[in-house]
């Protein structure tokens, strides 16, 4: 799979290609420029470092149940995003999704143009659906997300977490994936206070769950 220049809203320009075998060090240096909050937003949780076992896991893909598509800068070389899928074994319809991006790539659209990509990827395996865990009080994404048409669902609330289903169209046009990520791969959204307040009752001792398997 050849990459892909890309020029994203702010002008600048990054190579998109699928991620090899030999992308260790470069996941290893990218993840290691992401923010204590950026990390938080893509892991639910405080994460340090990946271990070998799992740069080994996330750059082995297969490109069918397992796709990852990492951006480049085009100057030195540099990791500066990436997005993945990872197919559900008890449903090859859909896939688990993530994003995510160093921060002084953020807010340019790269995110976005990742996720279309991915999205053209997972189109083109037979995946029709992707879902994505967030923390509880990102429950303000189903009406971000229902505001611009998207097609979301809740799929489970989990103590700490909910998980949201958005079904990918099959051209590609008229989905929601910037809203998504802007949902859960962004700035965390906080819910209006009567959502607060019933996730409150839902959900008193909130906490972070580490649901993401990819960086």
């Amino acid at each position: 799979m050849t990459g892909k220049q890309v020029v994203l809203r702010d002008g600048s320009t990054v190579l998109i290609r699928a991620v090899r075998a030999d992308d260790a060090p470069l996941l290893a240096d990218g993840f290691s420029r992401l923010s204590s909050e950026s990390r938080q937003l893509r892991f639910l949780t405080v994460k340090q470092a990946l271990s070998q076992a799992e740069l080994r896991y996330f750059t082995h893909v297969d490109h069918h149940d397992h796709e990852a598509l990492g951006a480049l800068h085009p100057g030195n070389g540099r990791g500066v995003g990436i997005a993945r899928y990872i197919r559900h074994a008890e449903d090859p319809a859909a896939a688990e999704v993530a994003v995510a991006v160093v921060d002084d790539w953020q807010r340019r659209g790269l995110g976005t143009e990742l996720l279309n990509q991915l999205a053209d990827r997972a189109r083109e395996e037979g995946i029709r659906r992707f879902t994505a865990l967030v923390a509880a009080d990102n429950v303000a994404v189903r009406e971000l997300l229902h505001d611009v048409g998207a097609r979301v669902r809740t799929v489970r609330v989990d103590p700490g977490a909910v998980e949201y289903e958005i079904e990918l169209s099959p051209s590609g046009s008229g989905t929601a994936l910037p809203a998504l990520l802007r949902a859960f791969g962004g700035r965390r959204l906080q819910p209006p206070p009567s959502v607060r307040a019933a996730l409150d009752r839902l959900v008193p001792d909130r906490f972070p769950v580490n649901n993401a398997r990819s960086p």
